[in-house]
C-alpha cells in the first residue's frame, strides 16, 4: 500500500512537471514570436531610415569636409515684338566647395546657362559654360581673410555678389543688372575682406582683378559695358588692373531695435578702358544700395528698397560710338509686402520702378547724340514655397515703348 502510495506521488510529480515544461515551451515559442516580430518592425525602420539617407560616397565626402550646393532657375516668357513665346532653363549651377581646414575653405561654381551648349553653328543648344567662381578663403584673424587668386564676383552692388533666385523677387534679375553692372561679372582676382572691427554688421571688401577689354566688343550706347568683361584668360590686351572697394552693413544683428530690418552697401570699382592703341579712359563705376524691412507697426512687413550705379569716364572721346557720353546709370526703387503664412512660406507682392541710361552726359570734342534712357515698371508676386523653392510671376512694362513689355513666370531653387 506504501509503495502504491509512493508511485502515485511520483507520477503526479512528474506530470507536473512536463506540464510546467509544456507550460514554459509556450511561454519561451510567445517571447520568441515577439522577438521576431520586434525584429521585423526594426528592419522596416532601417530600410526607412537607409531610403532617406545619402549614398555612403557622400557620406565619405561629408567627412572630408566637401559641401556640394545648388542652384537654378526656368522661366516661360510671354512678350510683345519679334521674340514671341518662349521657354528659358536660364541657370543650372552646381557649386562644390571644400573645408580645407578649420581656417580655410575653398568654393567654386559652374553654372550652365541656356539649356546647354553646341559646338555646331545653328544647334540645337546655344547656351553657355562657365567657371563662375573658384578661390579659396584663408582666415588670418578675425578681422582679416585672404581670397586667394583664381575667379571672383566683383563685389559691386548685392545682386552681383549673391544673385540666386531667391535674392530677388522679380523672375528676371533687376535690369540695371544687366548692362550697367554686368551681372554676372567675375574676373581673375585676388583680394581681402572681413568684419570691420567694433563696428557691429559692418564689413568690407578689396579686389584686385583683370581690367575690361575691347578686343573683341566696344562699349556702346546699347550694350554698356556688359560685352568687355574680358576672357578670363585673355592675352595681349587691356594689361592694367582694376580695383573694388565695398562696405556693406548688416542690421539683423543690432542691440538697436530699429536697425534690425536694415541692410546695405556701398562700393566702388576703378579701371581703365582701352579701345585703340592710342586711346584709353580712366572709368569710375559706384554703387549705393540699402533696404528696410518694418518688423512692427502701421508698415509691419512692408519692404522698400533703393538702388544706384553711375558709370563715369574720363575721356568719353577714347570711346568710338557717338551717344556714349561721359557717364551711364542704372537705378530701382522696390516696394514690397511679406505675407507669413504656414511654416516658411510666405508670399509677396512687389512693385519695382527701374531702368537704366547708356547714353547720359557729354564728349569733350567729338559729336555726341543723346539716344535716351530705358524705363520700366516691374510688379508681380512672389510666392516662397519653402526655403529651397519659390514659385514667380511678373510683368516687365515698358515705361517708353509698349511692345517691350513682357510676361514671364518661373521656378528657382536653392539647395
Amino acid at each position: 500500500m506504501k509503495r502504491l502510495l509512493k508511485l502515485t506521488c511520483a507520477v503526479a510529480v512528474l506530470a507536473g512537471a512536463l506540464n510546467g515544461f509544456a507550460q514554459g515551451d509556450k511561454r519561451i515559442d510567445a517571447l520568441e514570436n515577439q522577438i521576431r516580430a520586434m525584429q521585423q518592425r526594426l528592419d522596416k525602420v532601417k530600410e526607412a531610415d537607409a531610403a532617406n539617407r545619402p549614398p555612403g560616397w557622400l557620406n565619405q565626402t561629408n567627412s572630408k569636409g566637401l559641401s556640394f550646393n545648388f542652384y537654378g532657375e526656368s522661366k516661360y516668357n510671354m512678350t510683345k515684338g519679334s521674340d514671341g513665346n518662349y521657354f528659358d532653363p536660364h541657370r543650372f549651377v552646381l557649386i562644390p566647395g571644400f573645408k580645407l581646414s578649420d581656417n580655410a575653405y575653398f568654393n567654386s561654381e559652374l553654372e550652365l546657362e541656356h539649356g546647354g551648349v553646341d559646338d555646331a553653328d545653328g544647334g540645337r543648344f546655344d547656351g553657355e559654360l562657365e567657371l563662375e567662381q573658384f578661390y579659396a578663403d584663408v582666415k588670418i584673424n578675425d578681422w582679416l581673410n585672404w581670397r586667394s587668386l583664381g575667379v571672383s564676383l566683383i563685389p559691386i552692388g548685392s545682386i552681383n555678389l549673391r544673385h540666386e533666385p531667391d535674392q530677388f523677387y522679380s523672375v528676371h534679375r533687376p535690369i540695371m543688372y544687366k548692362k550697367v553692372i554686368p551681372s554676372t561679372w567675375m574676373e581673375g582676382s585676388m583680394g581681402f575682406f572681413g568684419d570691420v572691427p567694433q563696428m557691429e554688421g559692418l564689413s568690407w571688401f578689396f579686389l584686385v582683378s583683370q581690367g575690361i577689354s575691347s578686343a573683341d566688343f566696344k562699349i556702346t550706347d546699347s550694350d554698356g559695358i556688359r560685352k568687355t568683361r574680358p576672357n578670363l584668360r585673355a592675352k595681349g590686351d587691356n594689361r592694367q588692373l582694376a580695383y573694388t572697394l565695398r562696405l556693406e552693413y548688416d542690421g539683423a544683428s543690432s542691440e538697436t531695435g530699429w536697425l534690425k530690418g536694415l541692410s546695405g552697401s556701398t562700393s566702388t570699382y576703378i579701371g581703365n578702358y582701352q579701345e585703340t592703341t592710342t586711346t584709353d579712359t580712366d572709368l569710375y563705376l559706384w554703387d549705393i544700395e540699402a533696404k528696410y524691412r518694418w518688423s512692427s507697426g502701421l508698415l509691419n512687413n512692408f519692404e522698400v528698397i533703393g538702388d544706384y550705379a553711375n558709370l563715369h569716364f574720363t575721356d568719353p572721346d577714347a570711346i568710338a560710338d557717338a551717344n556714349v557720353g561721359d557717364r551711364m546709370f542704372g537705378y530701382r526703387l522696390e516696394l514690397a509686402y511679406h505675407h507669413q503664412m504656414e511654416g516658411d512660406q510666405e508670399l509677396i507682392p512687389f512693385i519695382r520702378a527701374e531702368g537704366y541710361d547708356l547714353s547720359e552726359g557729354s564728349k569733350d570734342s567729338n559729336s555726341f547724340t543723346d539716344s535716351g534712357s530705358k524705363n520700366y515698371l516691374t510688379y508681380g508676386t512672389y510666392f516662397q514655397l519653402n526655403r529651397h523653392m519659390e514659385l514667380k510671376a511678373a510683368v516687365r512694362q515698358s515705361m517708353d515703348a509698349v511692345n517691350s513689355t513682357e510676361f514671364s513666370i518661373g521656378v528657382g531653387y536653392q539647395f
